[in-house]
């Protein structure tokens, strides 16, 4: 009976250990694309992120390969990358082919190359410069990547732009004077001098708010709110719960099993 019990149980133990691997997912980052004429073509977008390179792990390089494989109308074919002197580079992005003219940020900060490794949860931006001649365009982002409120309910942001010194070390700065989009659709709201601003959203549905401004040229930012109906929210959703189900049947199926074997040998 013993030996029933310790096999079956083993059984179970590695049938969970199976259904945990059977079920890990690919590590999924939120990728933001703006283009040439500095619009967003992707906004947050959730990207299931493969290791297109079997280098062991997940890069920029990855993320915006699998980007334009899942997103992009033509595919893998608008996004190319390739080695130079300066590591791993961009050469193309969302199909446009612009020399040196990128840029990309992992966490509002910038990275060194598309070889930078990025975590599960990750957001990252690309863009193709709109000045090429004086690469002036600013990366600029809101103190938050996603709100949550109520239609008629305002949401408050501040907008930082990152900068260099005369040592290239990395300078945040507010960006004053920042019209403030919303859904591509400029506001009267502006930035004030320390580069916040309240926003009042009056219908419910997923909003993305952005910024431009006459003074710089900015690299578009992007904040994703959800807003709900004044006289309440969505259904909470429940969480996938599809392996633990499975691991609960294997037990019981397998706890059967000992109930069975106990009985057969109790009559034997």
């Amino acid at each position: 009976m013993k030996k029933i019990l310790s096999v079956t149980l083993s059984i179970v133990l590695l049938l969970g250990l199976c259904c945990g691997i059977a079920f890990a997912a690919d590590p999924t980052v939120y990728v933001t694309i703006a283009d040439k004429e500095g619009k967003l073509v992707l906004v947050q977008e959730p990207i299931a992120v493969k290791d297109i390179d079997s280098d062991g792990k997940i890069t920029v390089n990855d993320a915006l390969y699998c980007a334009h494989e899942a997103k992009f109308s033509g595919g893998v074919a608008g996004y190319v990358s390739e080695m130079t002197d300066y590591g791993l580079s961009l050469k193309k992005l969302w199909g446009i082919d612009n020399g040196t003219g990128y840029g990309y940020y992992v966490n509002n900060a910038a990275a060194m190359s598309l070889g930078d490794e990025v975590k599960d949860g990750a957001y990252i931006t690309a863009f193709v410069y709109t000045d090429t001649t004086n690469w002036s365009d600013t990366y600029c982002y809101f103190d938050k990547n996603t709100a949550s409120v109520k239609a008629g309910d305002t949401v408050a942001v501040q907008l930082s732009a990152l900068g260099f010194d005369e040592n290239y070390n990395t300078v945040v700065a507010p960006v004053k004077g920042a019209t403030i989009l919303v859904n591509g659709k400029a506001t009267d709201v502006k930035t004030d001098d320390n580069g916040k601003a309240s926003i009042k959203l009056s219908d419910a549905g997923t909003v993305t708010i952005s910024a431009k401004s006459d003074s710089q040229t900015l690299v578009p930012p992007a904040l994703v709110v959800k807003v709900t109906a004044a006289s309440g929210g969505e259904s909470p959703k429940t969480a996938d719960n599809t392996a633990v189900v499975i691991f609960g049947a294997v037990a019981v199926i397998a706890f059967a099993g000992v109930v069975v074997a106990s009985r057969k040998s109790a009559r034997a």
